[in-house]
């Protein structure tokens, strides 16, 4: 039996699972399902089309699900919605709007962490095992794949992408393409490789080691297009994670973030260290 909190309002057309706990002034409208165990805390606005996973939780103010914010989208007009899966948590306030069209809905895959003030704009693709910190944004077509961190304020350009356990320094702006296992910084500055990740990944010593020398060897250099791309092919012959890499960079449709912003500053040459020791 599900927990529904007399001040909830819950539509016709909404299938909840065993176990949904759903708190005081909650609104649920449209063909929303909501699996076994989600939990609704308190003022949570849910429009369909929604699903959601087992064990998902949202926390007072969420609002998911609700038009985008698209000039060509009209109110009435058909959307796919929303898709989120299991085990995922919705702080405060935070925000994920339907898609444009009515095939492809938005996603977000499972134990996906969105904490205060996030939002994901319509038709973004987030992964799983994701973190996006305090106040960061995904613009429309978006695409975050899994294990990668957003710190806090972090921006992301529409149909810009963040690969494979990325991650980002805080009050970073993205309109570049990331790719996986890279760090970056500022505005579209890379400046390192998320070692620390892999590792807590379970990633082999081997693949890390390859990732070190292709950002080295490859990405330090800052090559052209064609060039970079010859290099990654012959590396992800021997390795699984620089093939990742290899393929992200292969079908971006944007440039991708050089190491060091588009001129090296002297700021970012100073973390050599650093960078050395990732």
């Amino acid at each position: 039996m599900s927990n529904i909190h007399p001040s909830a309002i819950i539509g016709d057309e909404v299938t909840l699972a065993e176990d949904v706990l759903i708190g005081p002034n909650c609104v649920v409208m449209g063909k929303v399902t909501l699996g076994a165990g989600v939990r609704l805390m308190a003022s949570v606005h849910l429009q369909g089309p929604l699903t959601v996973g087992e064990r998902t939780t949202f926390y007072p103010g969420a609002l998911i699900g609700f038009e985008p914010q698209d000039f060509k989208f009209k109110p009435g007009m058909p959307t796919a919605g929303v898709e989120i899966g299991s085990d995922c948590i919705f702080r405060e306030h935070s925000t994920v709007h339907a898609a444009t069209n009515a095939d492809k809905p938005t996603h977000v895959g499972d134990r996906t962490f969105f904490m205060v003030n996030t939002h994901a704009g319509h038709d973004a693709w987030v992964g799983s095992d994701v973190v996006m910190v305090n106040n960061t944004g995904l613009g429309g077509h978006s695409e975050v794949h899994d294990r990668a961190i957003l710190s806090g304020g972090t921006m992301l350009h529409q149909f810009g992408r963040v690969g494979r356990q990325a991650m980002t320094s805080g009050v970073t702006t993205l309109t570049n393409d990331l790719p996986p296992y890279f760090m970056a910084s500022e505005r579209n500055t890379v400046v390192g490789i998320n070692v620390v990740g892999m590792r807590r990944a379970g990633m082999s010593r081997d693949d890390i080691n390859a990732v070190k020398r292709a950002y080295t060897e490859v990405f330090r250099r800052n090559l052209p297009a064609k060039e970079m791309h010859k290099e990654l092919e012959a590396r992800a012959q021997e390795s699984s994670a620089v093939k990742d890499i290899y393929e992200f960079v292969i079908s971006s449709k944007r440039a991708i973030c050089p190491v060091g912003g588009r001129k090296r500053s002297r700021a970012i040459d100073d973390q050599g260290p650093l960078i050395a020791r990732a």
